[in-house]
């Protein structure tokens, strides 16, 4: 009874199920030490212990002594009284439904769009092909300002209030929401990214000075925000991944990877702060009629935000989340190889999925991506088998027939 949850206990009694009598009996039972053995005692045959029960009875019948079954306990940790169902109990079981049928929200159709676009924006940027659903939640552990991160993640679920979502309140000014001066619609990539009326050249130049100053010389890719293109945070969600998965298989690697992982901290909250400013800028000159926004005029203000240092809590924060553990998406013990030898020979509809067509579909994307890594990679950079088997595996749960 205690394994089916006590819900098979006899229901004859006028009171209901004695489920309390019974579970104090299991209680009495296991709190004895040694071995025990049952007999029946016949009804009546002059068995001291069955005649005072019987004595007992009589009593609590003719007297009033009524015994409150209810009131029994039974101390914890001996008897299991909670629930269960076929055998498993209920908060289990609960767990398992949850895991099961609840997605991460970087599984959900809302992210769909976001995540077709990052994979294959990454891939034709530095060569590599990294699952999205392993970086989208990392945008709450980066170091960069809380702001930032909701912005991100604002973008990243298309719940960003630009562009044709935005709705001024009347003012004057309220159509800078929707569209740039420039004429072009407004995203947060074109404010990132900047354009003829806003040339962001001079703040830029701040930024890749600051960068510099942490590792002079080096010309990797991901210490150069100036070069990342359309969507330019977009490689600032994964620079661990990119760092591990793209750098060159060359004499040195495992050191300067060192080098970037003690700098990486500091590099997303530059980055950050950079485009914080930026949107928080723009931001106001969509809002303040009073401000305009001029690039050159805000270098002193830049400089000054960028030599702050990181936040005491996002350091401890980092350490607690990273440590010296492997990046999300890779295998542990071995550095990957780029997984495909040349991007830039992906299926046609991998490459149309840049332009965000409103005809794309999920199918579509995960058919060329399977087709994409089943093509043969190239000699100088083979991949490991079961890494490539366990890319397909990621992708296949999205490459719906």
């Amino acid at each position: 009874m205690e394994r089916d949850g006590w819900g098979d206990a006899p229901r004859h009694f006028s009171r209901g199920p004695p489920t309390p009598l019974l579970q104090t009996l299991l209680y009495l039972l296991r709190d004895r030490t040694g071995r025990l053995r049952f007999e029946k005692a016949k009804a009546h045959g002059g068995d001291i212990m069955n005649n005072l029960a019987d004595k007992l009875a009589n009593e609590g019948r003719t007297k009033g002594r009524v015994l409150d079954v209810g009131s029994l306990t039974v101390p914890n940790g001996w008897v299991d009284t909670a629930p269960v169902l076929c055998h498993q109990p209920l908060d289990y079981l609960t767990k398992l439904v949850v895991r099961a049928r609840v997605g991460a929200p970087a599984k959900t159709l809302k992210f769909e769009a976001f995540s077709d676009r990052w994979m294959v924006t990454l891939g034709h940027m530095f060569g590599v092909v990294l699952d999205p659903g392993n970086y989208i939640r990392e945008v709450w552990r980066l170091t960069i300002p809380e702001g930032m991160k909701e912005v991100l993640w604002k973008e990243m679920n298309g719940a960003q209030v630009l562009g044709h979502r935005y709705h001024g309140r009347g003012h004057e000014r309220s159509d800078m929401g929707r569209f740039c001066p420039c004429g072009l619609e407004m995203t947060l990539g074109h404010i990132l990214l900047g354009c003829d009326a806003y040339r962001l050249q001079p703040l830029m130049t701040v930024l890749m000075t600051a960068l510099g100053a942490l590792h002079p010389g080096s010309s990797f890719k991901t210490l150069s925000p100036d070069s990342w293109g359309v969507s330019p945070w977009y490689p600032l969600l994964a620079l661990r991944g990119l760092e591990e998965a793209a750098y060159p298989i060359v004499k040195g690697r495992k050191g300067m990877l060192k080098k970037l992982g003690k700098s990486r901290q500091q590099r997303e909250w530059l980055i950050g702060n950079y485009y914080w400013a930026l949107w928080k800028w723009r931001m106001k000159e969509i809002h303040d009629t009073s401000f305009n926004f001029v690039p050159v005029n805000c270098v002193a203000s830049l400089h000054n935000m960028l030599t702050v240092p990181v936040p005491a809590h996002l350091v401890a924060q980092r350490a607690d989340n990273e440590g010296d553990k492997e990046p999300p998406g890779t295998t542990p013990g071995y550095a990957p190889a780029p997984l495909l030898g040349d991007l830039t020979k992906l299926p046609p509809p991998v490459s149309h999925l840049l332009g965000g067509g409103a005809e794309r579909r999920l199918s579509s994307r995960g058919k060329s991506i399977l087709r994409a890594l089943r093509a043969p990679v190239a000699k100088e950079r083979p991949l490991r088998s079961s890494g490539r088997e366990a890319i397909l595996r990621a992708l296949t749960d999205g490459a719906y027939a």
